[in-house]
């Protein structure tokens, strides 16, 4: 029982969290800075004028290390879309500490 009810939670958790997230639109990433708790991510162009997510540096994502393998996932698609020049989307939602917290990236053709 306690599963299902953490299964639902966390669904729950999700969708909310999907649903308040912003988007940029397609752009490439022109700054990659690797720390201790994770990673800041600029896109060329990029200017957060979402009043959802007021955060006080409106260029800076950062992908929050986590430790997770989602968050492994996330990097490798950073890194490759970087390398490339690939342009990406990024969606967003709340500030971590002064930064905008990303919470994926989509990598189209």
């Amino acid at each position: 029982m306690k599963t299902v009810v953490s299964i639902v939670l966390g669904i729950a958790l999700f969708q909310s969290l999907s649903a308040s997230a912003a988007w940029t639109e397609q752009a490439r990433i022109d700054y990659l800075k690797v720390h201790s708790q994770g990673v800041d991510i600029r896109l060329k162009g990029f200017e957060n004028t979402s009043a959802e997510v007021a955060c006080s540096d409106t260029r800076t994502f950062v992908l929050v290390n986590d430790k997770s393998q989602i968050y492994d996932t996330k990097v490798s698609f950073l890194l490759s879309a970087f390398m490339s020049k690939t342009p990406v989307n990024l969606s967003y939602y709340g500030c971590y500490e002064d930064r905008i917290r990303l919470y994926s990236v989509i990598i189209r053709d």
